[in-house]
């Protein structure tokens, strides 16, 4: 059943439809997913727009009357739950939307082609080399028809609609923009999901109701992943005194001077917010001096302290009677002293993440492949370390773009290292000396990822045919630093195809991390075939653990 649409949007109705178009987008995020380009199996485009915008609207308030507010918050949760590239490019065309609406209490259908304007405008800024053919063509189209639709009295319903027939003629386009797009005979993945979040909006507009199936969906994983309702468990080396959470709800809070005065009265702290309410997270010797001064500013809610000394203690004494055996050490190597650099990497699999602890790393985020951690759960690992400088290893490509919205984010002094796999991690860290500074750091560091070639095998989950190469579904299938360059049945038979166009000749040292799936037989077979490919290299083979790529090779 529909009712007739709504003439104007105040905050409830924005939020309703941004969250109806959450769940529409989650409805198909398995069709976003097959769009994936490579027949690698990480497609994952829709599964991270999904969730990013889940995050944007897990927690809007009920009674927020005005748009411009509801949009600031839906950017905010846009940001810190952004996953992947087309996560954070997602947060930014929120970030464009609601700064096109900042003094409004209410839109019709020429701000929301204003709104749609600025997002556009956003997320071309976002990425420092545009490409067309993207999701940036996809909100660009529909920015334009939206604005063509528009005149004084123009109705919502007019410009959604405009703006979604704008947005399909531009999807429709991205095969002729990007070459590869045409060659796997798919439209891009993100500006479908462009596309998706749209229609959303289009159908609570017009009163139409989501299915219990769908809903459902979002209830079980929406709680999960929901922007921070408190900001939670970032206990760090500083586990003492209290940990101090909550909320001040203001106005015209300076929020620059009031983060940075709280984050003085102690350590760990986490503040995000603006000039109407302030999210804190701290641990500190005095709550009651931090509430005090948090009293100036508005009124509190949300308040949680808990004492981590006893918590400590209590945790202490159960360590104490269990043996070394049953408590395996996560961290190998840790900065003790507050203002030393500490290093956050990403990886998938245990046996990965075993070996950028011994190779140094402090913290080590879950994520990979198939699963990006949002900004959010990087911020985490980032200001729970000890050290107020860090560096982050993202370990991935569809990572480094939520990871470089750190610096921005956190009180710490954060470098981003723009490794790609594992194995570049793992060469950074070799080359890290904890006597040079961390700019010092950081350009040895990555310079030292370009002496790192990275192999990947895995199997491919549809038929495709990319630049002259023809993949099967299920057929063994390689790619060096991301690129696909071999494709066949016999593993081994692909490593040395895709070998063959890569220069071994100086290579010393042949890391290689065994996936979940690999076979003994496989793995024999591997280690074999690059002993006798590489003879003068050392072959060093590990389980790496990770799920979906038989084998991660380093080559060095």
């Amino acid at each position: 059943m529909t009712s007739p649409p709504h003439p104007l949007w105040h905050g409830q109705e924005l939020a309703g439809a941004l969250r109806h178009a959450s769940l529409w987008l989650d409805a198909h995020r398995e069709e976003v997913n097959a769009l994936n380009v490579f027949p690698v199996p990480d497609g994952d485009t829709g599964t991270n727009m999904a969730m990013t915008l889940q995050s944007a609207t897990a927690n809007l308030p009920a009674g927020e009357s005005r748009v411009s507010r509801i949009a600031q918050l839906v950017t905010r949760g846009a940001l810190l739950g952004a996953r992947g590239n087309s996560g954070v490019i997602l947060s930014q065309i929120f970030r464009g939307f609601s700064d096109a609406i900042a003094a409004r209490d209410e839109m019709d259908g020429r701000d929301l082609a204003s709104a749609l304007e600025g997002a556009r405008d956003m997320a071309y800024k976002a990425v420092m080399r545009p490409v067309e053919g993207t999701m940036l063509t996809v909100i660009g189209g529909a920015a334009k028809r939206a604005t063509d639709a528009a005149s004084p009295h123009v109705a919502l319903d007019t410009v959604l609609l405009a703006a979604i027939d704008g947005a399909n003629a531009a999807l429709a386009s991205t095969p002729d923009l990007l070459p590869i797009l045409k060659q796997a005979g798919v439209v891009d993945a993100g500006g479908r999901g462009v596309v998706l979040i749209l229609e959303g909006m289009l159908r609570f507009n017009r009163g139409e109701t989501a299915t219990r199936a769908n809903v459902e969906s979002i209830a079980s994983t929406g709680a999960q992943m929901a922007f921070l309702d408190q900001v939670g468990d970032l206990h760090g080396e500083d586990a003492f005194g209290y940990c101090t959470n909550f909320l001040v709800v203001g106005d015209g809070i300076n929020f620059v001077t009031a983060r940075d005065t709280i984050a003085a009265m102690g350590q760990s702290a986490v503040i995000v917010g603006d000039e109407t309410m302030v999210k804190v997270h701290i641990h500190t010797d005095q709550p009651g001096q931090v509430l005090d001064y948090a009293l100036t500013l508005g009124t509190l809610d949300q308040i949680k302290i808990d004492n981590m000394t006893l918590q400590t203690e209590t945790l202490s004494k159960q360590r104490s009677t269990a043996t070394q055996a049953s408590a395996p050490v996560r961290e190998v190597s840790e900065p003790t002293v507050l203002g030393s650099i500490a290093i956050v990497a990403v990886a998938a699999g245990d046996g990965m993440a075993d070996a950028l602890r011994a190779m140094g790393a402090t913290r080590v985020v879950p994520g990979g492949q198939t699963m990006n951690p949002s900004t959010e759960d990087l911020l985490r690992a980032v200001d729970d370390v000890p050290a107020n400088h860090v560096i982050v290893l993202p370990n991935n490509k569809n990572i480094i773009m939520a990871a470089n919205q750190l610096p921005s984010l956190t009180q710490r002094s954060v470098r981003i290292i723009p490794s790609i796999s594992v194995p570049q991690g793992l060469a950074a860290l070799s080359s890290f000396n904890p006597g040079h500074s961390l700019d010092a750091n950081a350009t040895r560091m990555s310079e030292s990822i370009k002496m790192v070639t990275t192999v990947e095998l895995t199997r491919a989950v549809r038929d495709v045919e990319i630049d002259g190469l023809c993949v099967a579904d299920g057929e063994v299938i390689a790619l060096i630093d991301d690129v696909l360059k071999a494709a066949g049945t016999d593993a081994v038979d692909v490593l040395t195809k895709a070998l063959s166009g890569v220069d071994t000749q100086t290579s010393e040292l042949v890391t290689v991390f065994t996936g979940s799936d690999a076979t003994e037989r496989d793995i024999a077979a591997i280690e074999a075939a690059l002993t006798d490919l590489l003879p003068d290299a050392e072959v060093d083979m590990q389980d790496g653990g990770q799920p979906h790529y038989l084998f991660v090779i380093g080559v060095e």
